[in-house]
């Protein structure tokens, strides 16, 4: 059975619509996976919805037709605000959490943060990391996106969450995530807070708990940034997906 490759527009194409993919979807189809016209995709809509499509025309102004109605993509119950790290390793958090059906992904700054990027700087890696999202959602049927939040100071990350809603993930957690979010029940949202990998200050930990987040540990092991992002994410989301069975 051969792959279906999605492909994310900015537009319902509405049953029978065509549509044009953009450039880089254009070349990827046509030179890259190499289809031609009737082979099947999906298009991610705007709204998140996922289209059944067919391929019209190949090459540089690449086209398809939506053939069916859309289906829903199970909306993301899972937040994260993860603490700046070394650019690779965010490029895998944005991944991961895309793949995991976790979105919004907001960056921030905190005390332990190594080193914070000029405006210039972060626009630039801004739009890589939207690429490697959309790559992503691209990849696992996710729903529609909108941009990486950032960059975030760490006292507005805690003060914006709900209550009841923010894990802030630390060794110094009274209970383990696991625990704190099946308390919450399959349908509650969850806003995970994670760390760069020199972690939390003891005040920042004070701040998070006065702010009404609770405090988590993962396990007895001491986890990179990533690491411990992808961990967390995957704990946070299976109450949800025991839903979807």
């Amino acid at each position: 059975m051969r792959h279906v490759f999605r492909y994310a527009v900015a537009e319902d194409p509405g049953t029978g619509g065509e549509i044009a993919l953009a450039r880089e979807d254009a070349h990827h189809l046509t030179r890259v996976v190499r289809r031609g016209a009737g082979d099947p995709v999906e298009l991610i809509g705007p709204d998140g919805r996922i289209w059944p499509a067919v391929v019209v025309a190949v090459g540089p102004a690449a086209t398809v037709r939506a053939t069916g109605e859309p289906r829903d993509a199970p909306p993301p119950r899972v937040a994260l605000y993860q603490g700046l790290a070394e650019w690779n390793r965010i490029d895998t958090v944005v991944e991961k959490a895309v793949e995991l059906g976790v979105w919004p992904v907001s960056l921030f700054v905190s005390e332990r943060t190594r080193w914070v990027p000029d405006d210039d700087a972060w626009a630039r890696r801004r739009e890589r990391l939207d690429r490697v999202a959309t790559a992503a959602a691209r990849q696992a049927g996710t729903a529609g996106l909108g941009r990486v939040q950032g960059l975030l100071a760490f006292d507005a990350v805690v003060a914006g969450i709900p209550a009841g809603e923010g894990f802030l993930i630390d060794p110094r957690g009274e209970l383990t995530l696991p625990t704190a979010v099946a308390d919450g029940g399959a349908s509650a949202r969850v806003s995970l807070v994670v760390g760069p990998d020199a972690g939390f200050s003891d005040a920042e930990v004070d701040r998070a708990r006065a702010a009404g987040l609770a405090v988590c540990r993962l396990g007895p092991t001491i986890l990179r940034a990533e690491t411990a992002a992808v961990a967390a994410m995957a704990i946070a989301s299976a109450p949800a997906w025991e839903e979807h069975r």
